[in-house]
């Protein structure tokens, strides 16, 4: 297996892996314009964040997406782990940890102080653990915006 940057090339691929995992869970609508479009923008700029992939025989058994937000409290970047998702036929061979520790050495490369997952998934919760991250009392709030005031 082989952990890389994603390319243009590999755009197809890797929303696909994306509709695997977000559609059953009704989480996008059907266009994925929207999503090619934010695939370009993160490979064609590296300080936004990055896609890696992991690769076996040619095929992608998983992906890892971050971001990189910069807060006061960080003095500068932090990053975020956006999606981190391993093909199913994949799953329980180390693809999953060989990706964190690939993003967690690109966050590290880019000077960030904190790596975070929000929410992080039922089954993914126990592979952060095992690789150092501690768990936070208050998961996620968010809003969609723009924000109707009550």
């Amino acid at each position: 297996m082989r952990i890389r940057k994603a390319t243009m090339e590999d755009r197809e691929r890797v929303i696909d892996l994306l509709r695997t995992l977000l559609i059953p869970a009704g989480e996008v609508g059907e266009s994925w314009r929207d999503e090619a479009q934010v695939f370009r923008l993160l490979v064609e700029n590296p300080g936004l964040g990055a896609i890696l992939v992991a690769e076996e025989n040619g095929e992608i058994a998983g992906i890892t997406t971050l971001s990189y937000p910069i807060a006061l409290r960080c003095c500068g970047p932090y990053s975020c782990i956006e999606e981190n998702i391993v093909e199913e036929r994949y799953r329980g061979r180390g693809v999953g940890g060989a990706l964190l520790e690939a993003a967690i050495a690109e966050a590290t490369a880019r000077g960030c102080d904190e790596i975070q997952v929000n929410a992080p998934s039922e089954s993914g919760y126990p592979l952060y653990l095992r690789h150092g991250f501690e768990d936070q009392a208050k998961i996620q709030v968010k809003a969609d915006l723009p924000l109707s005031p009550r």
